[in-house]
């Protein structure tokens, strides 16, 4: 199990590679909104022993070591803070939760913020919606829908400031099912592993008929080499055409 003090070492190590900070580990954590406060440490800690519990009735992930799952769950969720420019009373979304990553991390750390977790599969958003409950997060709601769905519903349709994807499809795939949820100069940001490239060649069709600025790619490495990690970032610069998304299942048989 990590300390307090370990966690912020490692979290500071990880984001002084991948941003390039300079000077303390306090004003590093400060500059990227990161300084963890013992009850939010606490509420980390409870989630990762929920996580683990749940996970023996329900498959919500492939990993079981707790200090993994501290630096491939936590860590590398919190690692897309210094791009996300928070503000309080942002709405995120966070497509394909699972067992609600980056959304739950993210939303212990952000209580001023509003996470919308979606994932289509209900029994992982049944554990998602206790996870929240126990940790009392007010700040969260949980859907079980298709993304697509969500894309048409005039409830959700350019309403996100942010929407966040991690582990869910081929990119190309993605920006057809988050750009539509996000507003004008929103950003999907999806995190990735380090074999990107295909994918962002991939995607070059989808950026333009979805309207969006070029990807911005980010790189860092996991602390305890656990793997080197990318992220990438898309812009929404005009409106989204409304064919787009289209119908269920649609996006991933035919990518754009």
């Amino acid at each position: 199990m990590f300390t307090r003090y370990e966690l912020l070492q490692e979290l500071a190590t990880a984001l002084q590679g991948v941003m390039n900070f300079h000077g303390s580990v306090e004003s590093c954590l400060e500059e990227a909104g990161l300084a963890i406060t013992d009850a939010q440490f606490a509420k980390l800690s409870q989630y990762i022993d929920l996580l683990r519990q749940k996970n023996e009735q329900v498959n919500l992930t492939a990993i079981s070591d707790t200090k993994d799952m501290w630096v491939k769950h936590i860590l590398d969720s919190l690692i897309a803070v210094p791009f996300m420019k928070v503000k309080p009373g942002m709405q995120i979304m966070d497509i394909g939760t699972g067992g609600g990553i980056p959304g739950i991390p993210l939303a212990i750390m952000f209580p001023s913020i509003n996470f919308t977790l979606v994932d289509s599969v209900q029994k992982k958003i049944h554990a998602v919606e206790e996870f929240a409950e126990k940790l009392n997060l007010r700040n969260v709601r949980c859907i079980a829908e298709r993304a697509e769905k969500l894309g048409r519903d005039p409830a959700h349709r350019d309403q996100y400031d942010i929407v966040l994807t991690r582990a869910v499809a081929q990119l190309r795939v993605l920006l057809e099912l988050c750009v539509p949820l996000i507003h004008l100069y929103g950003q999907v940001i999806a995190y990735k592993g380090p074999d990107y490239i295909t994918e962002l060649m991939e995607a070059r069709n989808a950026v333009t008929k979805l309207k969006s600025e070029q990807p911005k790619v980010l790189h860092y490495k996991l602390p305890f080499d656990m793997g080197e990690r990318t992220l990438i970032q898309v812009t929404k610069k005009q409106v989204t055409p409304e064919i787009y998304p289209r119908r269920e299942g649609v996006p991933s048989k035919t990518p754009l």
